[in-house]
């Protein structure tokens, strides 16, 4: 059985808690000025709407974001690890192959090396992610049809003993999700700068360069 979530929405007149992806959609979906974060329990989705501070789980979240734009064929990766809500590291860098799926290579991509990143450590954590795929395809849940996802699926499997994934709503104010967003984006503007195409790394399936 699923486990419940709740979905705190803010809108510029009003806010409220519904119980259903479903719901959440119909009253974010297309709408300005609306944000909206999803939570285990209805406590902690009322305290996000009154401004209230949310109590940060405690352990290693490993924050993971990708970024596309149209003028540059590669896509950007990037990972921030946290311990406790402090920064401990970060990585961030370039696609090896030219972007299939624009972004998703870069969000795949950040979910593998931050899977690398637990295991060269020695450390078991929670990858936070504003893309459903990153999990899904690990899990299994998803059927991996386009390359990039059968590489990433391929890719992983010697890791995921030591993650746990959790999604995370993209751009709703959640500091480290905003902080990995730009290093994703800083790692193509980097990548535009230098003028040189990525070399495949030999480092896994999936493949990247650091910028």
């Amino acid at each position: 059985m699923a486990k419940q979530k709740f979905y705190g929405i803010k809108t510029p007149t009003e806010s409220k808690i519904v119980t259903t992806w479903e719901e959440c959609e119909k009253f974010t979906q297309g709408k300005k000025g609306v944000k909206y974060k999803s939570f285990g329990t209805r406590a902690e989705a009322e305290a996000w709407i009154s401004g209230a501070t949310i109590p940060v789980p405690p352990g290693i979240r490993v924050f993971v974001d990708g970024s596309f734009t149209p003028d540059f064929p590669y896509s950007g990766w990037a990972f921030v690890v946290t311990e406790d809500d402090v920064e401990i590291d970060r990585g961030n860098g370039l696609t090896a192959f030219e972007a299939e799926s624009r972004n998703i290579d870069g969000e795949v991509m950040a979910s593998y090396q931050a899977m690398r990143w637990l295991d060269s450590h020695d450390k078991n954590g929670v990858i936070c992610h504003d893309y459903e795929g990153i999990a899904r395809w690990a899990k299994g849940e998803w059927h991996a049809r386009s390359n990039i996802a059968k590489r990433y699926v391929s890719a992983c499997q010697p890791y995921l003993h030591r993650v746990k994934f959790e999604k995370v709503a993209a751009h709703t104010g959640v500091k480290w999700n905003e902080l990995v967003d730009q290093l994703a984006k800083a790692a193509i503007e980097q990548g535009k700068k230098s003028k040189a195409s990525p070399k495949q790394s030999s480092s896994g399936n999936v493949g990247s360069e650091k910028a």
